[in-house]
């Protein structure tokens, strides 16, 4: 259980950070001409793709870890928060409101699954 969950937690932080990047890079990439083509960046399938692979990644390696291993909520409650504001940039009130809250939320879930990969590895060095 320990490696499985890990190594979801590795996978899961890649991913947050990937999403950030493409928070932040769509935009500017867009917006250079040369790039026009590259429309399919700002593909709303591609954030829900994210999102629910995010969702996935919270159920699969931050539940277990609380429930069965650490106990410890700080992860759930960083992960639970990021959400929020993944869920508010989704209102889209302007650009610049969605590309921050959707960086704040995919920091937030990120810094989720770092706290609770070191909270595994601190468990798993402390049991030997």
């Amino acid at each position: 259980m320990k490696i499985k969950n890990n190594t979801l937690d590795i996978i899961a932080l890649s991913s947050s950070l990937i999403c950030a990047l493409h928070c932040v890079a769509a935009p500017v990439v867009l917006s250079l001409a040369t790039f026009s083509s590259m429309h399919f960046l700002a593909n709303p399938i591609i954030e829900i793709i994210f999102i629910v692979l995010g969702l996935v990644f919270v159920l699969t390696s931050l539940w277990p870890s609380y429930n069965k291993i650490h106990r410890k909520l700080k992860p759930l409650q960083f992960a639970t928060l990021g959400f929020i504001f993944i869920g508010l940039a989704r209102l889209h009130f302007t650009d610049l409101w969605e590309i921050s809250n959707t960086i704040i939320g995919t920091l937030l879930v990120s810094l989720a699954h770092y706290y609770n990969w070191k909270l595994l590895r601190f468990r798993v060095h402390h049991k030997q």
